[in-house]
């Protein structure tokens, strides 16, 4: 029989297994844990019930996963912020007429005119905590949308007071920079693209120029801007500080930001800061090969939402589970004189809590799931790995290689993986 809980189990242990092995050892597995003879499931039955579960069952399982992560204030937080950040990223999805008609196509271009063809890709987006790694929000969307209107309809609900947010160089605008602060209280640090504000930023962007902090004054200059603005959803005019950061290489970037305190936010500690949002990246290369994100177990629009949700709460169990962990970790190589801090090893720890997934849904009495746990921070703690700040790895490219090439390359070294 297959209960919510086996269901939503199954659905996040994906596997290169066929679908009737994965039901097949779930029995098993649960004739021995309950110690009750259960039949094995077909592939039909599953089919059948999974098209009768919402994926928004996967959205509120994951946010009671955040609200009780939130709900004693005790994070992990810079000068006093929430860290967050928002970035979007591209994935290719399961291509048929359905699946076209929720998310459109992209047409793919070749020299060979036989070989050009329609695929069918989504916009994912996530709102991440960028020091307790818990994503807040996800939306997987029509490549189509744009990402700041995502940010306006989806992720800003989650802003709140004493959050800072940290975006790439896709998401400046007056827009965002006006919102964010009017709207709920946040505030942003933004990379601009070098094109923008030229004439006001011009001593920010002279390499000889001292100047490497101001702020300036903005208005609206477009006309759907300025409606906006003139019917009281934005203010006319806003102050925004703009940063310059010097990069190793010696590239100037500039950031923008609504926090204009000097002694909040010292000048200096702008490149760290903006260093910290490299982590979402890191989320997206962990989802994605990790959790083998693109690996959909179903053709349908309902199946791909499914496997994207169940993704993101797998996450999320896995940082409240490690959390406490890392924190352990962290304590202790200040008490000690270890050269290099430590944290768990995610290749293991995902592995650890879907083999013992089943336990942990299907156990009740407190005592047992503590014991479950127990076995969990045990394991986990004898797989560590070590942190080593500031790495930096050379680029070995061969000039004759074309850029496909290296792309190719790339792809099968670091991002192609098989989940078990």
């Amino acid at each position: 029989m297959l209960t919510f809980p086996k269901m939503i189990i199954l659905m996040t242990r994906k596997s290169v297994k066929s679908i009737q092995n994965i039901l097949n050892e779930a029995e098993i597995y649960l004739s021995d844990l309950l110690n009750k003879d259960l039949k094995s499931v077909s592939n039909s039955a599953y089919t059948q019930a999974r098209s009768k579960l919402k994926y928004e069952a996967f959205i509120e399982l994951s946010g009671d996963i955040r609200d009780q992560f939130y709900k004693d204030d005790e994070y992990i937080k810079y000068k006093g912020f929430r860290l967050l950040g928002v970035d979007g990223s591209i994935i290719t999805l399961p291509n048929n007429k359905e699946i076209q008609k929720e998310f459109g196509t992209t047409k793919v271009v070749t020299q060979y005119k036989d070989k050009n063809k329609e695929i069918v890709q989504a916009r994912v987006s996530l709102l991440y905590d960028l020091l307790n790694n818990i994503i807040l929000d996800a939306v997987i969307t029509s490549k189509k949308r744009h990402e700041i209107k995502i940010v306006k309809d989806e992720h800003l609900k989650y802003f709140k007071e004493g959050d800072l947010i940290i975006f790439d160089r896709g998401y400046p605008s007056y827009e965002m920079f006006a919102t964010i602060p009017t709207k709920c209280k946040a505030d942003y640090l933004i990379r601009t693209r070098k094109d923008i504000y030229k004439k006001q930023l011009a001593p920010l962007l002279d390499e000889s120029s001292p100047i490497n902090d101001m702020i300036i004054t903005l208005k609206p200059q477009t006309k759907a801007i300025k409606s906006l603005c003139l019917n009281n959803e934005l203010p006319l005019e806003i102050k925004v500080r703009f940063v310059k950061v010097v990069l190793d290489n010696g590239e100037i970037e500039i950031l923008a930001t609504s926090v204009l305190d000097n002694k909040l936010l010292k000048t200096s500690d702008f490149e760290e800061l903006y260093f910290q949002r490299w982590k979402i990246e890191t989320c997206y290369e962990i989802i994605k090969n990790r959790l083998s994100l693109e690996n959909f177990t179903g053709t349908t629009t309902l199946s791909i939402k499914q496997d994207f949700y169940a993704t993101i709460f797998v996450s999320n169990i896995e940082a409240i589970v490690t959390y406490d962990l890392n924190e352990e970790l962290k304590d202790k190589k200040n008490k000690t004189e270890q050269k290099y801090q430590q944290k768990v090893n995610k290749s293991i720890s995902f592995n650890t809590i879907k083999n013992y997934s089943f336990k942990l849904f299907y156990l009740k009495d407190d005592s047992d799931i503590d014991k479950v746990l127990n076995e969990i921070y045990k394991l986990l703690r004898m797989n560590k790995v070590l942190i080593r700040p500031n790495r930096h790895y050379p680029r070995d490219i061969n000039k004759n290689q074309t850029k496909n090439a290296i792309k190719s390359s790339n792809f099968q070294k670091r991002k192609k993986k098989i989940v078990f």
